[in-house]
């Protein structure tokens, strides 16, 4: 396993994952684990190097991956948080905008899933109506805003027993935040994000997600952003601060058939990380 060092900000974790794995025989690594402290902070100029590469490859802008995790644009920020004891009509201002982006959501599921690669379901479908074909199912943010609302009313700011199932049965998926089928046996990959995992301590909510097949070009940093805002999510609904966010990929994939300039990419990402950071020192003296 390859820990790589804690950086504050999703730009800064992509850029070390790339250069990583891009210097590897081959352009893939297993068992990379990459940690943000600060989720959801970025560096623009990193996130433009990036947009730029996935726009000449007439690919899915970050934006859009992020959004298959958390459709950040469908939610209506009520820009406050949940806390013990809030008002009896922000507390029903805080569950109306999560049941709108539950609704909203679920308006759109029957379009989504005629997209291709969406016929199994999405991953956010799969968290709001499991198993994410159809309205209806268990939605498990719901029950899990419940369960951390709770902890935090009984002024509990750790517990770590609120662990993602991998059982199928509807009892464990009540439980936590499930992305596939116990019964998957698809030697392929699918889907990539196969466990998400959310743990209580010291009054922060930390995320530990894994990948069997992370692409390093075209999905991690927007399954980070995506990551980070779902955690943001439940921080802000159930008033507990966001922790770490940790992102496990199995297999590291630097995609060096897809993007023959990749190591041009690694180089461009790393010069726009240094300006920000020579920026930041001029800007402190």
């Amino acid at each position: 396993m390859i820990a790589l060092p804690i950086v504050a900000s999703v730009s800064e974790a992509w850029t070390l994952a790339l250069e990583r794995v891009v210097a590897e025989p081959g352009g893939r690594l297993v068992h990379l684990v990459s940690t943000v402290a600060d989720p959801g902070a970025e560096i623009p100029a990193v996130r433009g190097v990036l947009d730029l590469a996935l726009e000449a490859a007439d690919k899915q802008a970050v934006d859009t991956v992020a959004g298959t995790i958390f459709p950040s644009s469908l939610y209506t920020d009520p820009e406050y948080g949940w806390m013990p004891g809030i008002a009896v009509d922000k507390e029903a201002e805080l569950d109306a905008a999560a049941d709108a982006l539950y609704a909203n959501y679920l308006d759109m599921l029957p379009l989504l899933l005629t997209a291709s690669g969406n016929n199994r379901g999405t991953y956010f479908g799969r968290m709001v109506s499991w198993p994410g074909k159809a309205a209806g199912g268990p939605n498990q943010l719901a029950d899990r805003i419940t369960a951390l609302r709770s902890e935090h009313r009984a002024s509990r700011q750790r517990n770590n027993t609120l662990d993602v199932d991998v059982a199928a049965d509807s009892q464990a998926m009540l439980r936590g935040v499930q992305v596939y089928a116990a019964t998957d046996k698809r030697r392929r990959g699918f889907p990539c994000l196969t466990h998400i995992d959310l743990t209580l301590h010291d009054g922060r909510l930390h995320c530990m997600a894994v990948y069997r097949h992370q692409y390093l070009v075209e999905k991690a940093y927007g399954n980070m952003l995506g990551l980070s805002a779902l955690v943001q999510f439940l921080c802000q609904q159930s008033g507990y601060e966001p922790g770490e966010l940790v992102v496990h990929a199995t297999m590291a994939d630097a995609q060096r058939g897809d993007f023959p300039g990749v190591a041009r990419l690694a180089a461009d990402a790393r010069a726009a990380l240094d300006a920000a950071a020579a920026d930041d020192l001029g800007d402190e003296s």
